[in-house]
């Protein structure tokens, strides 16, 4: 695919259930509003679709659902990282094989007091010389309790098939340091939406941003105004944006999440225990939140 259209803003879509079982129409329905929107591509299977909680199977047909729904001019990264090289090798593959684009690959973790810079650079090297498709590093260290310095990516950068990285630490220093040290044209994401105009101002080509599920077209219009050069309107989104962002990532989590997109028309439900959905005092919150947005949405 064109390394070029790798930037702007996706969503690492949610997997919408049923009682038990994933309901596929539900996300297609979800497809087919986001499709309407200049969303550059979707994340599939990331953490916020709960990709740890769903079965061998389930992931295949989350990917079969997501290719036929897709567009092709959008672009479809998949999550494929598994604890152990091969098992990350396989998977990735078998992504490939159903059509994806590029795939996300987070850092192992269960094993964290051996992850060292280097066992990860190795990990890392050995699925992008295996892999069919182009990967990009994930780095989530508030949930893997491992993170990827600077210097590593850096090292990385230099591999023709890692073509990126989403950084969700939502440190603007690392992430300042990781653009400024990698190679030229290694593709950073921000992966958290509450500095996703600080992140494009040090270099960010966009944003994989949980609160893109909710409100796909604030999230676009900032990294518009940013390209072109309204700083003080992309300041003021932001921080707009800011509030709602950390609702439904930090505060409430996955079932914040799924309500706020329940409340903007889309189909969130519930999410997949243990996880809980929100609470009546978290839904009002969100509510109010959203409430709050609705000049902006109509401007």
């Amino acid at each position: 695919m064109n390394i070029m259209k790798l930037n702007g803003v996706m969503p690492p879509i949610t997997t919408p259930f049923k009682g038990r079982e994933i309901a596929f129409d539900r996300l297609k329905e979800n497809f087919q509003r986001w499709n309407k929107t200049k969303l550059s591509g979707y994340l599939v299977l990331g953490s916020n679709g709960e990709a740890v909680y769903l079965s061998e199977p389930e992931r295949i047909k989350v990917i079969e659902v997501a290719r036929e729904a897709i567009p092709k001019e959008k672009i479809m990264l998949v999550g494929t990282g598994m604890e152990s090289t091969v098992e990350t090798i396989r998977f990735t593959n078998e992504a490939a094989r159903l059509g994806a684009n590029t795939a996300l690959v987070v850092t192992p973790y269960y094993f964290k007091g051996s992850m060292t810079q280097q066992v990860l650079y190795d990990h890392f090297v050995a699925v992008a010389e295996a892999s069919r498709i182009p990967i990009l590093l994930y780095n989530v260290p508030q949930f893997t309790g491992v993170n990827m310095e600077s210097p590593l990516v850096a090292k990385l950068s230099k591999h023709q098939n890692i073509l990126g990285i989403k950084d969700s630490s939502g440190n603007i220093d690392q992430l300042s340091q990781i653009i400024h040290q990698s190679d030229k044209g290694f593709n950073v994401f921000v992966g958290s939406a509450t500095v996703l105009y600080p992140a494009l101002c040090v270099g960010a080509v966009g944003g994989i941003l949980a609160v893109a599920n909710v409100l796909p077209e604030l999230c676009t219009r900032i990294v518009e105004l940013y390209n072109e050069g309204q700083h003080t309107k992309a300041r003021e989104f932001q921080n707009r944006l800011t509030p709602i962002a950390k609702a439904v990532t930090a505060i409430y989590g996955i079932g914040g999440l799924k309500a706020a997109m329940d409340m903007a028309g889309y189909f969130g439900g519930e999410p997949r225990a243990p996880l809980k959905k929100a609470g009546p005092e978290a839904e009002s919150i969100i509510r109010n939140l959203l409430e709050e947005l609705k000049d902006i949405l109509k401007a």
